[in-house]
């Protein structure tokens, strides 16, 4: 018996044709990443944003109008203080009778204010220094000359 010598040729199919699609996508894609990543707005705005510290220690307070704040985890410097009001804590308990009331805390105050921040707006938020993305609601830990606190931002007005 003969035996015949056959070749494999390799062949183009269809596995091949996706394969390179879907590599031509990918490359696509990261093209109009990198496009859309160096074409961003890199100028910093300054927006306000409306803040809460809670808890803080009514003798030590340590923050004033047009302090300069820096980010805790980095050490940028951020922005400034524009205003603050310092008041009463308060926290609800029960009285003798069983009632829920509103109780001031001894010795703790609520500071409350609006910070003007440095940074870029842009359709995904608010992003400090053009970096650090905060939303309403976030707390971030920065500091002053004088003292380090967490403060919740309320609203971010732009």
């Amino acid at each position: 018996m003969a035996t015949k010598n056959i070749e494999d040729k390799p062949r183009f199919n269809i596995a091949d044709a996706i394969i390179l699609i879907v590599t031509v996508l990918i490359l696509a894609g990261i093209a109009l990443r990198v496009y859309f990543v160096m074409n961003e707005k890199t100028e910093l705005d300054t927006v306000a944003a409306e803040f809460r510290i809670t808890n803080i220690s009514s003798e030590h307070i340590g923050l004033a109008a047009q302090d300069s704040l820096y980010l805790s985890s980095d050490n940028s410097h951020i922005g400034y203080i524009a205003d603050l009001t310092v008041g009463d804590m308060w926290e609800y308990a029960y009285n003798a009778e069983g009632e829920l009331v509103k109780a001031s805390v001894p010795g703790k105050s609520t500071v409350t204010g609006t910070l003007a921040l440095k940074g870029v707006m842009n359709e995904r938020g608010f992003h400090l220094n053009g970096t650090t993305l905060i939303t309403e609601g976030d707390e971030i830990s920065v500091y002053t000359k004088n003292r380090e606190v967490i403060i919740k931002i309320v609203k971010i007005t732009g």
